[in-house]
């Protein structure tokens, strides 16, 4: 048996932003390697991925908490009622688009640390397992919010997913094919533990509707596509198995607190 060098955390967010993210984290859970998966507990498909997320036992599922929807034609509104979070949303009562915005408004760390504790809430009352907790957008850096966000995670036995892991070194040129950009990485890269994060998703109407200003069309359901395809590679999976690289979950290689 190869000994292992590398251990590999691939991570597959925003389950129930769509159906189409819902339907190509399934796949990627019964043919490909990834085992990671962060769920929006605001999504409008929310539903769906919890449902969805019970006929794979043996995924690590963690709270993607989210405080911002970036897109133009595709918002989300808090799990709280508006009225108990005004400075998290607009005035139709959906989250802001930024975590700048969040700033520039005053956001209040209290407020978000409520709704925060409210998706954990809605995504055990579902059922769910949850192991650890990462940022939509990074939103720690807030006055206030980092330091607090980390207690609370400590309080609830969840192990911190945002920034704990090394990424793997980018490729000098551009690879077509997204199993060997990734078997290149991964010979580049030193003995250790490292985080793949990734969008999983089909080209399909729901997930063209994620755009924004400065994104071309389409833009966005192709790099998913892309991301979808890379958890796939057969390539990658063979390389893992000669070259002692192991694809892990997160209570495999952190601790809550930690």
């Amino acid at each position: 048996m190869t000994e292992t060098r590398i251990r590999l955390l691939c991570r597959m967010d925003d389950a129930g932003s769509c159906r189409s993210a819902n339907e190509a984290i399934a796949e990627v859970l019964r043919d490909g390697y990834a085992r990671n998966v962060s769920v929006m507990a605001c999504g409008p498909t929310f539903d769906a991925a919890a449902e969805m997320l019970r006929e794979f036992p043996d995924a690590c599922i963690g709270l993607h908490a989210t405080i911002n929807a970036e897109w133009d034609r595709v918002k989300w509104p808090p799990v709280l009622p508006a009225k108990r979070v005004r400075s998290l949303v607009d005035d139709a009562g959906m989250l802001l688009a930024s975590p700048q915005a969040n700033h520039d408004r005053g956001v209040s760390p209290e407020q978000i640390l409520a709704e925060v504790a409210a998706q954990l809430a809605r995504m055990r009352s579902a059922g769910l397992d949850v192991v650890y907790v990462d940022e939509h957008m990074a939103f720690g850096w807030l006055a206030g919010v980092g330091e607090a966000l980390a207690k609370w995670a400590t309080r609830e036995g969840l192990i911190r997913g945002h920034g704990r892991l090394d990424r793997l070194p980018d490729v000098e040129r551009p690879i077509d094919d997204v199993g060997e950009e990734l078997v290149a990485r991964l010979a580049a890269a030193g003995a250790g533990d490292y985080l793949l994060v990734g969008h999983p998703g089909y080209d399909r109407a729901d997930m063209r509707r994620f755009a924004h200003a400065g994104l071309a069309p389409g833009q966005v359901a192709k790099e998913r596509v892309r991301q979808r395809l890379q958890f796939l590679s057969p390539a990658t999976a063979e390389y893992a198995r000669d070259h002692g690289v192991a694809f892990v979950r997160y209570d495999d290689v952190l601790t809550p607190g930690a």
